[in-house]
Order: structure tokens, then C-alpha cells, then sequence
């Protein structure tokens, strides 16, 4: 079991609670957790989705508890750990720290609204079934991703070096794609 679903487990909780050193006692809490509760599990989802939610429970209940990540500055971290293969560029260095400062206004995200927001677009599921993963309906679900978009892009424009970006990303200048942001909320 767990050989075979390690590497879907830790990504999944990866993406849910960012680059943690808590990361492998999460991995690990959620087999322990499959394994106390095995005998409950009743074959109506696959195995490997009824693996995923006891997952997104324990990411949910480590950032319920607050838990602050604690990241390491780019600068301590050793090259070697930037790069598992070839020399780390520029533009990797600088995906790196724009992901550090993205997971950062995450962390300011409600946890339940955050995790809806990662499963619906990053792991790309469909809202029914972020809903049962996350055991709320597909209407919270819809609402829980709504907020955490709109919340998330006002944290963005209050950046000033991710506002740039964005805005460079997606060919808006100035006021106008913030005005035209502002009627899509």
C-alpha cells in the first residue's frame, strides 16, 4: 500500500501545505491514519481516492492548527537541493522564489478554502469531487473556490512585485487589468 501511493500521497499534501519540513510526518500520518481505519474502508471509491481524502484531512487539520511553515531562506538552501540534475539557472532560481512568495498568501487563505482552491485548479478535479473528498457539498465547494480566487487575486495586486508579474503574465497594463479584475470578482 504504501509503496505503491507514497508518491500520489506526498504530492498531494505538497501542494496543499507547500514546502514544509512537516512534509514526511504528514505522508506518514496519513498511512497510519489508513491503516487504524482499513477495515472501514468499504470499496465505494477507488482505494487510492479514499487514500486522497484521509490525506487532505490530515493537510487540512495541520493547517487548521496553525502551524506556520517554516521555510528556509533561498540562501541557505544548498544548491545541490535546488537542482537535482544540471546547473540551476536564473529563471529556475526565480520559479522558485515566486513560488515561495505564491505558497506565502496561500498560507493567508482559510484552510478549507485553500485546499478547495488547490484540488479544483491545480490537481484539476471536478467540483463533485473535490466536494466528497472534502465532505461538503458541491455548492460549498463552488463558493469555497470563489473566495479563495477572489481573496488570492486581492493579495496578488497588494504585492507589488507578484502584481507585475501577473499582470506582464497575462498582457494587462496597469489600471485597465486591474479594473477589468475588479469587475470579475
Amino acid at each position: 500500500m504504501f509503496e505503491q501511493n507514497v508518491s500520489s500521497v506526498e504530492r498531494v499534501i505538497g501542494r496543499l501545505v507547500g514546502t514544509t519540513p512537516d512534509l514526511e510526518d504528514l505522508v506518514q500520518s496519513t498511512f497510519v491514519e489508513a491503516l487504524r481505519t482499513l477495515a472501514r474502508y468499504r470499496g465505494e471509491a477507488s482505494f487510492k481516492t479514499w487514500l486522497t481524502s484521509i490525506a487532505i484531512h490530515v493537510a487540512q487539520h495541520h493547517l487548521r492548527a496553525g502551524r506556520l511553515r517554516r521555510h528556509e531562506p533561498l540562501e541557505l538552501v544548498s544548491e545541490q537541493r535546488l537542482r537535482p540534475v544540471g546547473p540551476v539557472s536564473e529563471s529556475a532560481l526565480d520559479e522558485r522564489r515566486l513560488s515561495v512568495r505564491l505558497h506565502g498568501l496561500l498560507d493567508q487563505l482559510p484552510a478549507v478554502q485553500r485546499i478547495a482552491l488547490v484540488l479544483f485548479c491545480l490537481e484539476g478535479l471536478p467540483v463533485q469531487e473535490v466536494a466528497a473528498l472534502m465532505g461538503s457539498s458541491q455548492t460549498t465547494t463552488r463558493s469555497r473556490v470563489f473566495f479563495a480566487r477572489r481573496a488570492l487575486r486581492k493579495l496578488i495586486r497588494a504585492d507589488r512585485h507578484l502584481s507585475g508579474l501577473t499582470a506582464a503574465l497575462l498582457g494587462e497594463n496597469g489600471a485597465e487589468g486591474r479594473e477589468q479584475e475588479g469587475r470579475n470578482d
